[in-house]
């Protein structure tokens, strides 16, 4: 179990596997072998002693060198000249990123609007869902099944798309019909559910995941998509400055960065709201985003602009909120991307804070770690993030251009 702790603190950690047995600690088999990504020059962990460390940096993936791709020949040399860049497929402002039991790290690459597969079994990266039925417009938020499928929001196609492990599509979640801006995707194996969050419907759709269907909505249901489109050919030029005021600034044009608002650099023309679901009560939400399910099928949904994070059961009945509007510990100013680990704890990115807060399954504050900057263990504008089986952290530090890897050690059963 966690325990509240003092906040960053930089110390030397020259192994995973010796620093958990010396405290007690359970750490993963072949710590090492089995983490993505190049290691920090100066390893850190959280939090400092006297208190056990819990969360340990483990590395970064920046590009196909960091799953072990080496130039030879004369791509080593044009690599020299010109500058790697333009031999390794790198992270560009990554949005959301999950991975897979044979750590492929799959991540929405905003500069590419793709999505990237980096495989370190072939040492390359390639995109995933280029043509055919699953071809993806604007890929967004990401999520995976017990089996290795992947579960693409594509807000261009208006559209959740699933894959098989080997990339080809398996099924799609919703249509034009039904969705306005899908922004995160999530699943529950053991219910059978594909849970969809939509910013600008102002709800999370539930899937039958065997068939597509629409089960139920959770969030305020006032309106739909088509009252949105009656809206918008009505009075197209009027909407777009409350939401744009609202969100701290203008969304960009494009891809992963005007997902959700308050993210983007570029003024254009907001597509139309559904104002009529927008809610500030308990299961209701204002530009929701990320979204996760834990394993005893909770769903926690971030839910931008009202600055928390709200948990439903299966049935989508509202359970608790965690978090709330502020600048102090355990209070939101932008949350983003969202997960759960082995034990429950709820991990929470904040996009203005810099860091990641960790909650216990009552809502209560545990641990934060992260603040601004480029070194290791530090992040700039983090968006989305993954905890795999082995309780790996994996967080896009969007405009660090990289996907940091961390650990979280659970404490041995005595």
């Amino acid at each position: 179990m966690i325990r509240l702790p003092r906040f960053v603190v930089r110390i030397a950690v020259l192994s995973l596997a010796p620093l958990g047995a010396a405290l007690g600690l359970q750490v993963p088999r072949n710590d090492r072998a089995s983490v993505v990504g190049t290691a920090p020059s100066k390893p850190r962990v959280w939090p400092e002693p006297p208190d056990a460390p819990r969360i340990v940096l483990s590395g970064t993936l920046a590009s196909e060198r960091d799953i072990g791709k080496r130039l030879t020949g004369l791509a080593a040399f044009r690599a020299k000249v010109e500058g790697s860049k333009e031999v390794l497929v790198g992270v560009q402002r990554p949005f959301d990123v999950v991975v897979d039991a044979a750590q492929r790290v799959f991540v929405t690459d905003g500069g590419r609007n793709q999505v990237m597969v980096f495989d370190p079994a072939t040492h390359e990266a390639h995109p995933l869902g280029e043509s055919g039925p699953g071809r993806l417009a604007s890929p967004v938020g990401l999520g995976i099944d017990d089996a290795g499928n992947i579960y693409v929001a594509d807000r261009g196609s208006k559209r959740a798309v699933a894959f098989t492990p080997a990339g080809a599509f398996l099924r799609a979640y919703g249509n034009a019909e039904l969705l306005l801006n899908p922004v995160d995707v999530a699943v529950d194996g053991k219910a059978g559910l594909v849970y969809v969050s939509d910013s600008f419907l102002h709800q999370v759709l539930v899937f039958r995941q065997s068939d597509g269907a629409l089960l139920r909505r959770i969030g305020r249901s006032a309106g739909e998509v088509s009252a949105s489109k009656r809206a918008a050919a009505a009075a197209p030029s009027t909407h777009g400055k409350a939401m744009r005021d609202a969100a701290e600034g203008p969304a960009a044009a494009g891809g992963p960065d005007a997902a959700t608002p308050g993210h983007g650099g570029k003024s254009r023309a907001e597509p139309r709201d559904v104002v009529l679901n927008r809610g500030t009560a308990d299961g209701e939400f204002r530009y929701p985003s990320f979204i996760a399910v834990s394993g005893a099928g909770e769903l926690y949904v971030t839910d931008g602009l009202n600055s928390r994070v709200q948990a439903f059961g299966r049935d989508g009945r509202f359970a608790r909120q965690v978090g709330k509007a502020g600048d102090g510990p355990g209070s939101f100013a932008r949350p983003k991307g969202l997960a759960v680990d082995s034990e429950g704890h709820v991990y929470v990115v904040d996009a203005a804070f810099n860091n990641v807060q960790i909650f216990d399954d009552k809502a209560r504050l545990l641990l934060f770690f992260g603040q601004m900057g480029q070194r290791d263990g530090e992040f700039d504008l983090p968006s989305g993030m993954f905890i795999d089986a082995s309780d790996r952290i994996y967080v896009a530090d969007r405009a660090n251009n990289r996907v940091v890897v961390l650990q979280y050690l659970r404490e041995r059963a005595r």
